[in-house]
């Protein structure tokens, strides 16, 4: 089935919303789906909020001050049906409701018998998981494979006593840096596996087909040019940055198209693309601190380590994110146009951005002009980047309180639940709190899990109503909704 509202009366009269799951939530308030001005002093400023699910369709009054009503009676929660006309405090805007059904013409409901041994949508989810696990399991075989010939080579190419100096300084600081980038996504922390998989393919697959490409090119180059130097610096602006942001990408795509259960948006985009980077630096990282090691010494080390471990240990990360955006942007969007240019976008945004670090360093001719250059372009460059990804985790935890007001309101979950379900602070401090009792702490990081991603479940499908689309998240809602009855009185 899908709901349509329609809009009569006040500023808003004809605008039409269409929801098939999921909520919207009405009000005066810019994070509502269905806003009406702030001179409609009738409509509260989170009044009401519309929820689609199995059973149909309902309206929850938030509290609002003037009251809701249904056909001329006041209402707390109600089941809508096909006619009703919703007044939003007294006098204020009506919304006229139809009901529709979104079934094909001939299609044949399956008995009750027929679901308990079949039922399309779970069977599809099997597929889909059993389909994603084969993903990353062979993200994660190919990888490492491909890893170890790498390891081999690096050996061969360096020996035993440089290898393992470039191994030790390059793995010192990773854990700190991954831990950082991991942290960004605090709310929704995505899948071990599917993380470990993308580590993985970055630091195996990714980097030993983007060394052997950068190898042939440079090679190619030097034998076209005949100059030595012109040659390099092709290579490192134009070879390395259009084959290492593939390889490196290549694992944001499979996730965004085989995950995209897990995948809920741009800020996903960035820790996954950010995790593949990390892993790919780290491995990259090993051959530089390696051939210095043997051939420079100490000192030499040093002032590559500042430069590459503690200047520039983000600097993939940042480059590859541009692609993880990208797909993030075409997981939210219901544009057909941007889903299908949004990755593609990003992509060129990665490779002009590293292409645009190997060119400075190439042309900065020392490391003093090297450190003016960072100073004046990359430092507020990668500060803006953070600024923005840190209001993006603000701007998700003010979402999972919000998309979780019409539960409160139905009391699924308290109003302190929905409060630390959107506060990391409070998260970790409650989890915390149940240390020594592994039962209950378990059921609060599985409440804490379902809680959160029925929030996000919930804003995916307010999006789509908004967009006049569907969206699989919401087929996940009563999922979750269950999970979080089921584990309220264990936490």
């Amino acid at each position: 089935m899908r709901l349509r509202l329609t809009v009569e009366g006040g500023t808003g009269t004809g605008r039409e919303y269409v929801l098939t799951g999921g909520t919207l939530t009405i009000g005066r308030d810019e994070g509502c789906g269905l806003r009406f001005d702030a001179g409609e002093t009738e409509v509260s400023r989170r009044h009401a909020v519309v929820r689609g699910d199995e059973s149909g369709f309902s309206l929850t009054d938030l509290r609002s001050t003037n009251g809701t009503r249904v056909n001329g009676r006041p209402v707390e929660t109600v089941l809508l049906r096909p006619g009703d006309v919703i007044e939003l405090g007294a006098g204020g805007p009506l919304l006229r409701v139809q009901v529709e059904e979104s079934e094909a013409p001939g299609r044949v409901r399956p008995t009750a018998i027929e679901t308990a041994f079949y039922h399309p949508a779970r069977e599809k989810a099997r597929r889909q998981s059993l389909m994603s696990l084969l993903v990353v399991l062979g993200m994660m075989g190919l990888g490492g494979f491909l890893g170890m010939l790498g390891a081999l080579m690096t050996v061969f190419e360096l020996g035993p006593a440089a290898a393992l100096v470039g191994v030790t300084v390059a793995l010192a600081p990773a854990p700190l840096y991954l831990g950082l980038w991991l942290w960004l996504d605090r709310y929704d922390p995505e899948p071990v596996a599917a993380l470990a998989g993308s580590l993985v393919w970055g630091a195996g697959a990714a980097t030993f087909v983007s060394g052997i490409a950068n190898a042939v090119f440079g090679g190619v180059m030097r034998a076209l040019t005949g100059r030595e130097g012109l040659a390099d610096l092709i290579a490192a602006g134009v070879g390395a940055p259009v084959v290492e942001e593939a390889t490196k990408g290549l694992a944001v795509l499979v996730v965004f198209l085989v995950l995209r259960r897990e995948f809920d948006g741009v800020l996903d985009g960035i820790v996954y693309a950010g995790v593949v980077a990390l892993g790919f630096a780290t491995v990259e990282n090993v051959l530089y601190y390696g051939r210095v090691a043997a051939k420079e010494g100490t000192g030499a080390l040093v002032a590559v380590f500042v430069l590459r471990g503690i200047l520039g240990p983000f600097a993939h990360s940042v480059f590859t994110s541009m692609t993880g955006i990208g797909c993030g942007i075409a997981r939210v969007s219901h544009n057909p146009a941007v889903r299908l240019l949004a990755p593609v976008l990003g992509y060129a945004a990665a490779v002009l951005l590293h292409s645009l670090w190997n060119v400075v360093a190439g042309l900065s001719g020392s490391l003093a002009g090297f450190l003016v250059l960072y100073a004046v372009v990359w430092a507020p460059l990668f500060f803006a980047f953070f600024v923005v990804v840190l209001w993006m985790g603000h701007r998700e935890s003010r979402l999972i309180r919000r998309m979780l007001e019409p539960e409160v309101a139905l009391g699924l979950v308290s109003r302190e639940q929905a409060d630390l379900a959107g506060s990391w602070p409070r998260r970790m401090g409650w989890l915390l709190s149940a240390l020594g009792d592994g039962r209950r702490l378990a059921a609060r990081r599985q409440f804490l899990h379902a809680v959160t991603r029925l929030a996000l479940s919930y804003g995916h499908a307010e999006r789509a109503a908004l967009a006049g689309g569907e969206t699989l998240s919401a087929g996940l809602i009563p999922r979750f909704r269950a999970d979080v009855a089921r584990l309220r009185a264990a936490v």
